[in-house]
């Protein structure tokens, strides 16, 4: 089961410890694939700043992820309560700089026009 949220430009905001990015993104999609809801989207940067921010998702440590797309979120929170929908795993997977990266997330409490996900650390 898959369903295309955006196709076109769009933005996601990346929070670190310090600091946070705010870069441009398309490809919103969202599919079930082993029991997991995986939401995935390309990183498309449109300026040398964004780039150089880009590059910071390969060295720190992700904390969350914000959706302020609100077709993007009216779309994930329609998917997400079909009757069928039986979610046991939520994860993201971002395209960037040629790379799939995976964060496993949990959806945080929704501020204005902002969906919060928040990425689950691994137990070491």
């Amino acid at each position: 089961m898959q369903r295309v949220l955006r196709k076109g430009a769009s933005s996601v905001y990346l929070q670190y410890d310090d600091v946070g990015d705010s870069i441009g993104a398309d490809n919103f999609v969202v599919t079930v694939r082993n029991h997991a809801v995986i939401l995935s989207f390309n990183l498309r940067p449109v300026d040398s700043n964004q780039k150089s921010d880009e590059e910071r998702l390969h060295s720190e440590e992700l904390r969350e992820i914000h959706l302020s797309d609100n077709y993007v979120i009216e779309n994930l929170s329609s998917f997400l309560s079909s009757p069928n929908m039986a979610v046991q795993e939520l994860v993201v997977e971002i395209a960037s700089c040629g790379k799939v990266l995976h964060f496993p997330i949990a959806i945080g409490p929704a501020g204005l026009g902002v969906l919060p996900l928040v990425v689950q650390r691994q137990a070491s």
